[in-house]
């Protein structure tokens, strides 16, 4: 526990929702085109905050979170939102950053018959697909 005026750095892990409202331009539409009205995006990140504890840490984040909540347009024309699912966790970084320092962890408890690779490519999207839903992001 850190003294109370001491600020140290805490990653919080968040969830947002990908939200897509109206029709595209038909005139904007590309072969990369897909409708996402019929899908949910669910995007999983970890914003670095400086807090006093665990607590405040989440209600810095929380506060930071409103940004992504305003509307704006995509590269189709449509308009867009992220929506706060939930906060779901907050790691204690420590005190200063520098090149190496952990960031963030968590363990996962899989099947003994299940293998780690399974298990990420079931849980986890691959990079190429994470790429993708990057032209959301203005």
């Amino acid at each position: 526990m850190r003294h109370k005026s001491n600020w140290g750095y805490y990653g919080v892990r968040l969830f947002k929702k990908l939200i897509v409202f109206g029709e595209p331009n038909p005139d904007l539409i590309d072969e990369f085109y897909e409708d996402e009205t019929q899908k949910q995006y669910l995007e999983e990140l970890v914003l670095l905050v400086r807090a006093k504890s665990f607590d405040h840490a989440y209600k810095v984040a929380e506060k930071m979170t409103m940004k992504y909540e305003e509307p704006y347009e995509t590269i189709y024309g449509q308009r867009a939102m992220w929506r706060i699912v939930d906060s779901v966790d907050c790691f204690d970084i420590g005190d200063e950053l520098e090149s190496g320092t952990e960031v963030y962890s968590t363990y996962h408890a899989i099947d003994i018959n299940e293998s780690c690779n399974s298990y990420i490519d079931k849980y986890y999207v691959p990079h190429s697909g994470a790429q993708k839903g990057r032209q959301y992001l203005g």
